[in-house]
């Protein structure tokens, strides 16, 4: 028996043909109403299964037109629907001469033993001639009232779909509105489909402005592809291989300021399995880069002081011997002996490594301790004043910006003071043509958010010293190296390189911490923190640690 399987959805013809096939019949197929008829007046089959709710032509005109036609009128007509379901549909299906109605979904053995009951019942084929509606008015009347429900219905399903797409677009877009992270759609000719707040108005400019522009217009201010040039383009890679990629670089924003970025690359697929956009992500990593650059100086001051301390202790047994031996030779010698002068001579210079040794100890922090006392800064700012007077010169003017009220910290006056010294020193050479020296002492609370924006720090309250300068400045390859022993900027014989590392080793041994702002041509200023403390007088016992 030929049978004739009609309806739009493919995989429901196969299930329908594999069924049809293992009962020993022969399976045809069409897509819609017109196709099914076309194929019926080919091939005469002498079963028709049919869809009701189809494209181009549905079930009902199928139905209408095979029993208008005489060759084809005779032929069985079973209805196999999931969307008409209701009594006026069955009645108009009915009406039309249909000789079964059989609803989806329904298991294959149960849909076949039905087919075989409306067969029996129709001996195979229909009988007699099927009862056509009378009037056509009435059959148009009946047909659209009940397409125009079940369009109705499709419409609010449609209307219901759109709203539940609509919900969860806002609900993506609220998502991405409120991360922090920068994030955009790129199309295959590198044009941004869409960015979320965060990518805008980390670029300065506006939704619109950014949409459609090139990515690479935006994050790198270049006319063409950053591939072409040196830089490693992760939406390329993706593009190319449909994997995700993770690229650093560095952007430049309107007012020509760098960061630096992590970008991330995600595939969208289409249908076919073909990469059509990329989604990028922007992480401003700036921060991250700043820490692992101060950590990575901090590794190096401790090594560096690690190899002072144990070149010191060496040397200094060395020294030992040569100032032991030296003052022998001199307590034998007469006071009118040449060599006595010679030896002076060499225990001077001795004195003087010894100093060099005991710098190298203090930025190493293996100096012998020293007993703490209560130190009020202001106290110790205004002595200052009157040492750096003579030493600064006249062409240099000193402002002093002082805390209103007590501020008091524990430590070694001397080392404290030497720490300040440094700072004038160093800010006196800056400036030979003079200019504006300016210290200040001021309260300030370290938190998190101090933490996280400098990289230094433990959260408390503390004494903050400054001292700036109206200098040449330093660019910032010199500014990274001040700390490190032996660095200096002077011509060779006016510094050793040893004084900032020493003031390190001191504001370190202090619990404090020390930082440097510059630029070039802009002078600088030094910033040192340390721990408040409410105690007017401190113990014998108390020492540096």
């Amino acid at each position: 028996m030929k049978i004739l399987l009609v309806d739009d959805i493919v995989e429901d013809r196969r299930l329908l043909r594999y069924v049809v096939e293992r009962q020993g019949h022969e399976g045809l197929e069409a897509e819609n109403g017109r196709e099914g008829y076309r194929v019926a007046t080919s091939t005469r089959p002498d079963l028709i299964i049919s869809d009701a709710l189809m494209p181009v032509m549905d079930g009902f005109q199928f139905l209408r037109r095979v029993r208008a036609d005489e060759m084809l009128k005779r032929i069985c007509f079973i209805f196999y629907s999931a969307t008409y379901k209701g009594d006026q549909d069955v009645k108009l299906a009915y009406s039309l001469g249909a000789d079964g109605y059989i609803f989806k979904p329904i298991e294959p053995k149960a849909f076949w033993h039905q087919v075989e009951s409306v067969l029996r019942i129709e001996g195979s084929v229909s009988a007699a001639a099927p009862l056509l509606i009378k009037e056509e008015e009435d059959y148009l009347n009946r047909y659209c009232e009940i397409v125009a429900t079940k369009l109705a219905e499709k419409i609010r399903e449609v209307e219901q779909a759109k709203a539940r797409i609509e919900k969860s677009e806002a609900l993506i877009r609220k998502i991405l509105e409120t991360v922090d992270e920068g994030f955009i759609i790129v199309g295959r000719d590198y044009r941004i489909l869409s960015a979320n707040r965060a990518f805008w108005m980390s670029a300065g400019m506006s939704e619109g402005a950014v949409v459609g522009q090139h990515c690479y217009e935006i994050s790198h201010r270049c006319p063409r592809p950053c591939f072409e040039g040196n830089e490693e383009c992760a939406i390329k890679q993706t593009f190319e291989d449909g994997l995700s990629h993770s690229v650093s670089h560095t952007h430049i924003h309107d007012d020509d300021s760098k960061c630096f970025v992590e970008i991330k690359s995600y595939p969208i697929f289409d249908e076919g399995g073909k990469v059509v956009s990329v989604i990028k992500t922007i992480t401003d990593i700036s921060e991250r880069k700043k820490l692992e650059e101060q950590l990575r100086h901090a590794q190096k001051l401790e090594a560096l002081g690690t190899m002072a301390g144990c070149v010191a202790h060496d040397f200094n047994n060395i020294l030992l011997v040569i100032r032991g031996f030296g003052e022998m030779l001199a307590e034998d010698l007469a006071e009118d002996d040449l060599k006595k002068s010679y030896v002076s001579d060499i225990l001077t210079a001795a004195e003087r490594a010894a100093h060099l040794i005991q710098s190298l100890l203090i930025f190493s922090r293996k100096q012998q301790t020293a007993e703490l006392q209560s130190i009020n800064i202001n106290e110790l700012v205004k002595g200052l004043k009157k040492m750096v007077r003579p030493l600064i010169g006249a062409e240099i003017t000193i402002k002093i910006n002082l805390f209103p009220q007590k501020i008091l910290v524990r430590g070694d006056h001397g080392q404290l003071e030497q720490v300040m010294m440094n700072f004038v020193t160093n800010a006196r050479d800056a400036m030979p043509d003079g200019g504006l020296l300016t210290i200040g002492t001021t309260e300030i609370a370290i938190d998190a958010e101090f933490i996280n924006r400098h990289g230094f720090g433990k959260p408390g309250r503390y004494a903050l010293i400054t001292v700036s300068d109206t200098g040449a400045g330093m660019d910032e390859k010199t500014r990274a190296k001040i700390f490190e022993p032996f660095f200096t900027t002077k011509e060779t014989g006016r510094g050793t390189g040893l004084g900032l590392a020493i003031v390190y080793g001191i504001v370190q041994q202090h619990l404090g911490y020390i930082n440097c702002d510059s630029e070039k041509f802009r002078g600088t200023t030094m910033m040192v923190y340390l721990p408040l403390t409410k105690e007017e007088r401190l113990g014998k016992n108390d020492t540096l640690p």
